[in-house]
């Protein structure tokens, strides 16, 4: 099965260290999050967080082959096809991650290919944010603490990136069981503002809050370097789906509804089976990769 049943997302939201893994899931999205008009000008927030998957996988998925995949034409024809975005946007995409350190030209001595290859930056950056997921997963998923210290592995990396990729494009969406949460996902810093409110609730509040919590649209505006009316814009469209409503003497606070709470809760469910699933796939594949270079250095020795 590709995708979590809603059974095993019912269990897990059951488990009392539920509330726990979504606090620590949400935050570390937040801490981590970096506002740039430049790449908020180019892609969603989907996007943006699946481009440089895209990139993993097609390099993975063709060194198996001995031969580099990466290509700025291939990555525009599976961004197109995957619906993240136009080959235009693809090509500067690409041009900025060059220009920062992300990807790098490889040698060919094909002239017609111009493969790239993903640097150490990228795979230290994607490290870093499978790694805090891992931890906030292990509080309702125990196996989470091996998949955190497999990732120092190589071979791990490249199976997880790889099941990962593969499962996306087979059609699993992580939102396919809280479609209410869409439109955040498609705007620029529309999880993250999501997740921000969602974390300033009062100490002795549940998460997600079930009352008020304290809205400030230009502090938002402010920490996610986007507009006051791109929040106010993205807020309305919520409140108009029954996710959220604006309260408060001037508009100054904001409540997630339950449409809203059960959503956010069937979202980090999902993700947090996705990525086990996944990570345990990759663990198993990591292993016998292993054992058979192993067993290569034995014979030849």
């Amino acid at each position: 099965m590709l995708t979590p049943s809603p059974d095993a997302v019912i269990r897990l939201r059951a488990q009392p260290g539920f509330i726990l893994a979504m606090r620590a899931s949400t935050a570390a999205a937040v801490r981590l999050y970096r506002g740039d008009r430049i790449l908020n000008a180019l892609l969603s927030d989907r996007a943006r967080a699946l481009f440089p998957h895209v990139a993993l996988y097609l390099h993975f998925a063709e060194e198996r082959d001995g031969e580099l995949g990466l290509t700025v034409g291939a990555m525009k024809e599976m961004c197109v096809r995957l619906g993240l975005c136009s080959g235009g946007r693809c090509e500067a995409m690409l041009a900025l991650m060059r220009a920062t350190g992300l990807v790098a030209s490889a040698s060919n001595p094909n002239r017609r290919r111009r493969p790239l290859v993903p640097t150490d930056k990228l795979i230290a950056l994607h490290r870093e944010r499978w790694g805090v997921q891992f931890d906030a997963m292990s509080a309702v998923i125990p196996a989470a603490v091996a998949y955190r210290a497999a990732l120092n592995h190589p071979a791990f990396v490249k199976s997880f990136v790889l099941e990962l990729g593969r499962r996306f494009i087979a059609g699993v969406r992580i939102l396919e069981g809280a479609p209410e949460l869409g439109p955040f996902a498609e705007r620029t810093a529309g999880m993250v503002i999501l997740f921000s409110l969602a974390s300033s609730g009062e100490p002795g509040q549940p998460f997600p809050p079930d009352g008020p919590v304290p809205l400030s649209i230009n502090g938002l505006a402010t920490r996610f370097s986007v507009s006051r009316k791109h929040v106010l814009t993205l807020l309305r469209d919520a409140e108009a789906q029954g996710v959220l409503a604006r309260g408060g003497a001037g508009n100054d606070a904001l409540t997630i509804l339950p449409r809203g709470r059960e959503a956010i809760e069937q979202m980090l469910a999902t993700m947090f089976l996705y990525m086990a699933d996944c990570a345990e796939v990759a663990l198993q594949a990591a292993g016998r990769e292993e054992r058979a270079t192993d067993a290569g250095v034995s014979l030849s020795a």
